[in-house]
């Protein structure tokens, strides 16, 4: 048996790549849900001027597209 390359490997051998990488996946998945949920937010908060957004205004003249 073959197992040292990955082409010529057994069947066996393609299962336990596949469980392992499935168990990497799930451990790393865990990992960054534990972390987001632990995580406080304490809030965005910004610096700076307040801009509102308010009626859109043309400032073109009629004559400005000759």
């Amino acid at each position: 048996m073959e197992n040292h390359s990955l082409i010529r490997a057994s069947g066996r051998t393609h299962g336990k790549i596949a469980l392992l990488a499935v168990a990497a996946s799930m451990v790393f998945v865990a990992a960054v849900s534990a972390f987001g949920v632990t995580k406080a937010d304490g809030g965005a908060r910004a610096n700076g001027p307040i801009i509102k957004a308010t009626t859109t205004i043309n400032i073109a003249r009629r004559d400005a597209a000759r």
